[in-house]
């Protein structure tokens, strides 16, 4: 899936370096999904229309709940 950044990203990936805000990539579509789902990218709007429709994902929020621990001692 083609993406366009919302920021700038160090680094790179497979083996690519990212392009810098407002550039177009291909992504594996579970990247995409995440990076649209965590605001880091929009669909570009070269991508074709049912691509677009499978990257409306609802983020899913988790929570962690925290096991009770020892006492501490004082």
């Amino acid at each position: 899936m083609r993406v366009r950044m919302l920021v700038n990203m160090t680094g790179t990936i497979d083996n690519q370096q990212w392009p810098e805000r407002g550039g177009c990539i291909t992504l594996a579509d579970h990247v995409a999904a995440d990076m649209i789902a965590n605001k880091y990218a929009e669909p570009c709007d070269d991508a074709p229309a049912d691509v677009l429709e499978t990257a409306a994902v609802d983020p899913v929020v988790e929570t962690a709940t925290r096991k009770p621990g020892r006492p501490r001692k004082v």
